[in-house]
């Protein structure tokens, strides 16, 4: 009769030993999902840009935009002559939505200002870190050299200011 109940024991032991191994295997596997190690969190690149696509996907919500030149009368292109399209990754769409980033707000054509955290392999993409998100009146730019946070008029998204850039 110990012998059965030991047995059991060793049983249940053995089925829970595996279970949390498996969910901490599990676990780890999500989180590297959520790395940031691709982005160099050591400066910030401030751009002023048009809005191209904003994508609200769950994990991450992305804005495409293409950055406009320092004079702000003109896009940003690529050595082919094409809009050079940034991508930035945000928090979360439920994050997003809490500071009332939507794709509705923010439609093709917005004129945004925004800092971001560049990919190490120099692509034309970023994390967004803990900067101001701001949006500069319909159909109006910013002064050469400045940000929409400067246009009065502009609309912010959360918290956070347009940081410095480097």
């Amino acid at each position: 009769m110990a012998r059965i109940a030991l047995r059991k024991l060793l049983t249940r032991f053995v089925g829970w030993f595996i279970a949390i191994v498996s969910i901490g295997l599990v676990s780890a596997t999500s989180h590297a999902h959520h790395s940031y190690s691709m982005y160099d969190g050591s400066f910030y690149r401030v751009f002023t840009g048009v809005m191209v696509r904003v994508i609200p996907n769950a994990a991450h919500f992305e804005m495409h935009f293409v950055p406009l030149n320092e004079d702000r009368n003109a896009l940003v292109r690529d050595e082919k002559g094409e809009p050079l399209v940034w991508v930035v990754q945000m928090e979360s769409a439920a994050e997003a939505f809490r500071h009332g980033i939507t794709r509705e707000s923010f439609p093709k054509g917005a004129v945004i200002s925004i800092g971001v955290h560049p990919r190490r392999d120099g692509r034309p993409a970023g994390d967004r870190g803990d900067s101001g998100l701001f949006q500069c009146p319909k159909d109006v730019v910013p002064a050469p050299g400045m940000h929409c946070d400067s246009v009065e008029g502009s609309q912010a998204f959360g918290d956070g200011e347009i940081p410095a850039e480097g």
